[in-house]
């Protein structure tokens, strides 16, 4: 699942948490935890990558033609 559909499903988490019927206890866990999450999410979807893709990073180089046998 990627990132973006784990925000979309714990959005939909906090909205029926409030109406599960569950302790107040446990509804204040669920949502902290819930938080959190979307927190890392946020996060990881925010801070830009360490290093490029290789492809990317390399130059294109032409085809080296074969050697002749001999």
């Amino acid at each position: 699942m990627s990132r973006s559909g784990v925000v979309i499903l714990l959005g939909i988490i906090v909205l029926i948490v409030p109406f599960s019927g569950l302790p107040m206890s446990w509804r204040t866990f669920f949502l902290a935890i819930t938080g959190l999450v979307i927190v890392a999410v946020g996060m990881s979807l925010r801070t830009p990558k360490a290093l490029p893709p290789l492809e990317s990073a390399l130059p294109e180089q032409p085809p080296t033609p074969p050697q002749a046998m001999g």
